[in-house]
């Protein structure tokens, strides 16, 4: 079938791919001329594992183009898929104009019967309403053309989009017959792969988006209030999450303690579910806890900072690994490390940096300071006569560091560790005088000591 995609960004261009790896015929639009050149000639604008390579075997069959025309696309696509970005309004609530742009420009340019389905993340009714819009538009023409209207949210994790797509959980597909029946037809090879295909009415599809989203999210505050907790009462989390992720009603997914969630879908679909529901006037006090719990996790390493060094803690030269605000993504946007590395900043901190992936938009985002010296390494930012190292992003690279020779490097500066990367047995062993983690007692040594205060049961190995 051929499938028109709109919008080049994340969602899109992976949903394009894909698509086309799928044996579909797909034409991806974007305003961005430059992009789209890239794009054509094989240069992939995001980090994500696999799609790159993806992206240049579906170019190379023909089976993928990239254009800026609207006509163009409006002409080749029996499916319209509308994958435009939806940031927040001030009042956190969905900005729509990118989704309204191009589904009205489909009703201007339409000249047959079309199936529009929106996967951008967007508020329940969006779909009505953007179907009155087009149809209006479409009558003010004099043209006597339907337009099927569904909805197919994407369920896709940074790091892990191609793989998301092509094996994913589940699809959801909301709309009338002719609308369930247009998903079911492009997402064939897939649904025999046995993956479930759950048909329901539009603006069920379009809550379950935001009930997902807000459910993982509420997951990860919840594990980071009790994180709060077991430092307090010197326990240790990596036992508590054991002991829920054992019970089959809870599982282990989204338990992981750490400095917050960010990234371009928790916060703002957390804001805008909220959002609606105070439209609705439903009490939103749940919704309201899981963001100010996160806000307040974001600050933890500076907290930490703060009790370690007491007044000698501005102006200090501080090791960063890790920006990004997950691995496997170059992604910044929310990112708990900017939270951290701007309090440091305020605090007359020089900061030595290093991401595998997230630098170019780190710089963008903090306005690449003079007080941060970019990196190219882990063992580079170690040689920086640092008083201090920070863990921002739970990277492989910084998981698999040798212990012992990362306590050689620090000569005996103290280890922040937001993201528990590595075991309190491990590190107890490996030497390192300070390590402070997430929901776990500290790891502290005097001078020539080595014992510790450490959890007693056994060795809980990094992945």
């Amino acid at each position: 079938m051929n499938i028109a995609v709109y919008g080049a960004g994340y969602v899109g261009l992976v949903s394009a791919v894909c698509f086309a790896k799928l044996g579909h015929r797909v034409l991806c639009v974007d305003i961005n001329k430059q992009r789209v050149a890239s794009l054509n000639e094989g240069q992939c604008p995001i980090y994500e594992e696999g799609l790159s390579d993806l992206l240049q075997a579906q170019l190379g069959a023909g089976q993928l183009r990239f254009t800026s025309g609207y006509g163009e696309a409006v002409s080749f696509g029996a499916v319209h898929i509308i994958a435009t970005g939806t940031p927040d309004n001030p009042d956190g609530s969905a900005d729509l104009t990118q989704v309204y742009e191009v589904a009205l420009q489909i009703a201007r340019e339409a000249e047959h019967d079309c199936v529009v389905v929106i996967k951008s993340t967007v508020p329940v009714g969006t779909g009505d309403a953007v179907q009155r819009a087009m149809e209006q538009s479409i009558q003010g023409r004099g043209k006597a053309i339907s337009v099927t209207m569904a909805s197919n949210p994407e369920f896709l994790r940074e790091g892990t989009a191609v793989s998301d797509f092509l094996n994913a959980d589940r699809i959801i597909a909301g709309g009338d017959e002719r609308a369930v029946a247009a998903l079911r037809e492009i997402h064939q090879p897939l649904i025999q792969q046995g993956i479930p295909f759950l048909s329901m009415d539009r603006r069920s599809a379009e809550l379950t988006k935001y009930a997902a989203n807000a459910m993982l999210a509420t997951r990860i505050s919840f594990i980071n209030q009790i994180s709060q907790l077991a430092e307090k009462l010197n326990a240790n989390i990596d036992d508590i999450r054991e002991g829920l992720a054992l019970d089959a009603r809870i599982g282990p997914h989204f338990l992981q303690p750490g400095i917050g969630y960010g990234g371009s879908c928790f916060p703002k679909d957390v804001r805008a579910l909220t959002c609606t529901a105070r439209q609705e006037r439903v009490d939103t006090r749940l919704l309201e806890a899981v963001e100010t719990v996160n806000d307040i996790q974001k600050n933890w390493m500076a907290d930490q900072l703060r009790r370690h060094f007491e007044q000698r803690w501005r102006g200090l030269r501080i090791g960063v690994w890790g920006l990004a605000f997950k691995p496997g993504t170059d992604d910044m946007r929310e990112a708990s490390s900017l939270v951290v590395l701007r309090t440091l900043l305020d605090a007359d901190a020089r900061l030595v940096v290093f991401d595998p992936a997230a630098m170019p938009n780190a710089k963008k985002m903090l306005g690449n300071p003079v007080d941060v010296q970019w990196c190219s390494s882990a063992d580079e930012v170690l040689e920086q006569d640092i008083d201090a190292l920070l863990i921002l992003t739970e990277w492989p690279e910084f998981r698999r560091y040798p212990l012992t020779v990362l306590c050689e490097k620090l000569h005996g500066a103290p280890v922040f560790d937001g993201r528990n990367c590595y075991s309190l047995h491990a590190v107890s062993q490996s030497g390192i005088r300070f390590y402070y983690s997430v929901g776990r007692p500290a790891i502290t040594r005097s001078c020539g000591e080595s014992q510790r205060v450490m959890d007693k049961e056994k060795e809980i190995i990094p992945d």
